[in-house]
């Protein structure tokens, strides 16, 4: 019975803090996109050339993130403006990503597969920021919004 009770109280946190916390529901989305792009790639790698099945898998990737984001992390009906501008986000993250990881490896002299971690972490709060600007016009108020 104290078990059930913990567990349902957990589970109505965490249902809580989704609620109020987009960037919790955004990093969550993230790793849902992460997944499920990777099992498409791997899907098409068996039947197409790794750099088309690549190709693909990133295009959808683009596609499924608007599709989370503006329905799970920010609350917002699907929107073809929207959708024909939120690619501009990923370019603005490689390019960024890009310069960093000549920084930490050419200038900090980090290792080239530890430095893309490091890119990671750094990025996503401003892919999270150009999401929302996208997505939602500067859409700010919840708790756990940068």
């Amino acid at each position: 019975m104290g078990e059930q009770l913990l567990t349902a109280g957990l589970i109505d946190y965490c249902r809580n803090w989704l609620r109020d916390h987009q960037f919790g529901r955004f990093l969550i989305c993230g790793c849902v996109n992460t997944l499920l792009t990777y099992l498409i790639y791997v899907g098409l790698v068996v039947v197409l050339p790794y750099p088309v099945a690549y190709t693909i898998t990133t295009i959808l990737g683009i596609f499924i993130s608007y599709v989370l984001s503006a329905l799970f992390v920010f609350r917002r009906k699907l929107s073809l403006t929207a959708a024909l501008q939120y690619p501009v986000v990923y370019v603005v993250q490689y390019f960024l990503g890009l310069a960093l990881l000549y920084v930490l490896v050419e200038k900090a002299h980090l290792s080239k597969f530890f430095a893309p971690l490091l890119i990671v972490v750094a990025t996503t709060p401003i892919t999270f920021l150009l999401s929302r600007y996208v997505i939602g016009r500067g859409l700010t108020g919840e708790k756990g919004s940068p």
